[in-house]
């Protein structure tokens, strides 16, 4: 009878009861922390229990300096990524998609990948390494080989969000170059042959076929990259501990949440700056739809 009432037959109860596991993880891991945290961020708690404060610690956050100075971090060092990164990858994907041979570009797929398999602790030590401040460092190895002084790649404000951005971009390339590939290889080559009879040059076609079918792809890649920007943790913290050094430049949004809910234990400004964060992706969102959205 309640199968009946339901509209459900035998085999959709069948297909739910396998869907149930997944439908309780979503529920215990997802949904209801999403919740709890709004619940926490109205109370002045240390994790075990809570005073109630309202929406006093929204207003603490919004006027502290802190915060403020960890958006700006983020927001410069997401510009800077998605501006080096995207069309870096787009121009590889490019170049991977232009190879005939089938082997040739299933070994390049591999290898601009191969980063990406790589712990973020363990790329950021590497860098660590690489961009090491003195002469001994490689990078400072190469600039000393064309008679250019030595550079604080991390231990001077002025680049250490660079070299972040630059171990970042080699980090994720080869999952930027999988998605622009699965975008450029579903354009139909009738559109390309018939701008080759009409005269058209590698460069217009790129330019003019290429660019534009890519839209889609372009508005998640956006979408994607706008988010992680505001979720860099890993390697901030690896390199420039948990107050964002050297000077502070490395110190992001999600380095602020970490502070108040690991080493004050205040987990009421935590959860706050969590909800914070989220409506900040929110409005980021869906500037980007208004930007890509279709238009007749």
């Amino acid at each position: 009878m309640i199968l009946k009432k339901l509209n459900l037959s035998n085999k959709n109860v069948v297909g739910y009861l396998f869907l149930l596991p997944l439908i309780l993880g979503v529920l215990t891991f997802s949904l209801y922390p999403i919740i709890e945290a709004f619940r926490i961020s109205l109370y002045h708690h240390n994790g075990v229990r809570g005073v109630w404060a309202g929406l006093s610690n929204y207003d603490f956050i919004l006027h502290d300096s802190t915060f403020w100075r960890a958006l700006r971090n983020t927001f410069m060092m997401g510009i800077m990524g998605l501006g080096i990164g995207l069309p870096l990858s787009f121009i590889v994907a490019s170049l991977v998609n232009s190879i005939v041979r089938p082997g040739m570009s299933m070994l390049f797929k591999a290898i601009y990948f191969l980063p990406n398999v790589t712990s973020t602790i363990a790329a950021s030590i590497v860098f660590m390494l690489l961009f090491y401040p003195t002469e001994k460092g490689i990078a400072n190895s190469l600039l000393n080989v064309f008679g250019l002084e030595p550079l604080g790649w991390l231990s001077d404000p002025r680049y250490a969000q660079i070299s972040v951005i630059l171990m970042d971009t080699w980090h994720g390339l080869g999952y930027s170059v999988l998605i622009w590939l699965a975008g450029l290889q579903s354009i139909s080559r009738d559109l390309y042959e018939a701008a080759e009879v009409d005269g058209a040059k590698k460069l217009q076609q790129w330019l003019y076929i290429t660019i534009p079918s890519m839209k889609p792809v372009i508005f998640f890649m956006v979408v994607m990259g706008t988010i992680n920007a505001f979720k860099r943790f890993g390697e901030v913290f690896v390199i420039g501990g948990p107050d964002g050094n050297p000077g502070g430049s490395l110190f992001t949004l999600m380095l602020y949440v970490y502070r108040y809910g690991f080493y004050t234990f205040d987990f009421g400004k935590a959860a706050a700056a969590s909800y914070i964060i989220f409506i900040i992706i929110l409005v980021f969102t869906l500037l980007n739809f208004t930007a890509f959205k279709n238009k007749d």
